[in-house]
């Protein structure tokens, strides 16, 4: 087993607003090389998070550690600008009166001349911003603009990079591409990196690792893949992805039954009779007009490749299901459909 070393270590941090407690007790790492996004509803902390990490603010408890040193805690506080830290907002803040290559230099001007050189050439290469390096930020789009401002924050080669909803701003064929360029630059620097993200995609797309931030603390922090099938909380299943509960009643050590019939799977630690609640994701219901089972169409939406479809059951539950988008079923058509689980999501009801 390969043992990660951490460059991010928080400690049981408090942080509050004006009395208001944001941040309370709060345990989080960053394993160095790493890519975690951090996600959660609307003002659950997460920017004030990335602000104690990058300096803005003070923990009121606990402390933050970066490659084991103390940078706030303890009676101790390094400044921002000696933390050789990254960061990257909503409004990119380029300088409007300096060229591309020039918002890049920004930071690393006082290396020396050769060494500014290849940096530049590397960063504009791998982020595909050759051809506009002296344009200035108003000649050039949101997407260039946005590559501008992450080769700029990657110039110095900072400890960590923090990037607060980098791609919010940018349509979605723009963001597609530019999050595969980023991971992969993130990549080939090495650079540890922090995301702060509204949107799940995303999230599943760049990161290694997944926090997820609620009533003040990261309530489950883990890859994308466990987030997504694992979740330890119905919110978080909620929001990780489209889903519905169906109720069940526990069999055995490996069967619960339900409105779909009996599902397979680990129902531990439920005990035999107790109902619980099974989260069902649209992949593990598969449209099979030959099913024994059947459930009716209330609710459509075309995705282009395929239907996403909101279906009643007999009992009146709802399951969601996708189809291939020749299989155009209309509201109230009643189809066949089995149940494929690979594993059980399951809930105290």
């Amino acid at each position: 087993m390969v043992v990660k070393i951490l460059k991010l270590n928080i400690n049981g941090i408090s942080f509050s607003i004006d009395g208001d407690r944001i941040l309370d007790n709060l345990n989080f790492e960053v394993a160095e090389k790493d890519i975690v996004s951090i996600i959660g509803p609307s003002a659950s902390g997460k920017s004030s998070l990335l602000r104690l990490i990058a300096g803005f603010d003070i923990v009121n408890s606990g402390k933050i550690k970066i490659n084991n040193i103390i940078v706030d805690g303890n009676q101790k506080f390094i400044k921002p600008q000696n933390r050789n830290i990254g960061i990257i907002f909503q409004d990119l803040a380029l300088f409007p009166h300096l060229n591309c290559e020039d918002n890049i230099i920004f930071g690393i001007s006082k290396l020396p001349k050769t060494k500014i050189s290849i940096r530049v050439a590397r960063l504009m290469n791998l982020l595909n911003i050759s051809g506009i390096s002296k344009k200035y930020p108003h000649e050039i789009s949101g997407g260039q603009q946005q590559r501008v401002a992450i080769a700029r924050a990657l110039a110095p080669k900072p400890e960590l990079l923090l990037l607060d909803e980098p791609f919010s701003a940018l349509d979605e064929e723009l963001k597609e591409q530019l999050m595969l360029d980023v991971k992969k630059l993130l990549k080939e620097e090495n650079i540890t990196s922090i995301i702060i993200t509204h949107n799940i995609k995303e999230a599943f797309q760049l990161s290694d690792k997944i926090a997820y931030l609620s009533e003040k603390k990261i309530l489950q922090y883990d890859i994308p893949y466990n987030m997504y099938h694992k979740p330890t909380t119905k919110e978080i299943a909620h929001f990780c992805g489209i889903g519905s509960f169906l109720k069940g009643t526990i069999v055995d050590a490996n069967h619960v039954s339900t409105s779909l019939g009996v599902l397979f799977g680990d129902t531990s630690p439920y005990i035999k009779d107790e109902v619980v609640d099974i989260m069902i994701r649209p992949d593990d219901i598969i449209h099979d007009d030959n099913a024994a089972s059947s459930a009716k169409v209330i609710e459509k939406t075309f995705h282009g490749s395929d239907f996403l479809y909101k279906l009643e059951l007999k009992n009146g539950e709802n399951v969601f299901c996708y189809t291939p988008s020749h299989h155009n079923h209309s509201i109230n058509e009643v189809i066949g459909i089995k149940p494929q689980i690979d594993h059980l999501i399951l809930f105290k009801e």
